[in-house]
């Protein structure tokens, strides 16, 4: 169990996920965050189909068409880094690319907002 999830904030003070998820329909955002409260709950013991591993310490969430990114942080939490909507079977190496900045980000910044889950 995690005990925090909390959201990347950027340099202009704003969470991509959380704008991504605004922008969801109802039935999207409640299965984007039923994903979250599983993640909370099972942690670094989530695995496929609900999660996957995918190099560099960023994992995805999968709920339906949409993956959304994160990793661990500070042993107990996870920071959602990223969120797109699935269009192919590969993560395009731009939005992979991102994931790893924004890691890289946290990790020296501390840029990171809690969440509501």
């Amino acid at each position: 169990m995690l005990r925090h999830i909390y959201f990347f904030i950027d340099e202009h003070g704003r969470s991509p996920v959380e704008e991504q998820m605004r922008d969801l329909s109802e039935k999207d955002d409640m299965k984007v965050r039923a994903y979250m409260k599983v993640l909370k709950e099972f942690g670094h013991n989530l695995r496929r189909p609900v999660a996957d591993y995918l190099g560099e310490g960023i994992y995805e969430l999968r709920p339906a068409a949409h993956r959304v990114f994160y990793f661990f942080f500070m042993k107990d939490s996870a920071v959602l880094l990223h969120m797109l909507r699935k269009k192919t079977d590969k993560i395009p190496t731009n939005d992979f690319d991102l994931c790893v900045k924004r890691k890289k980000q946290v990790e020296a910044l501390k840029n990171i907002k809690e969440s509501d889950i």
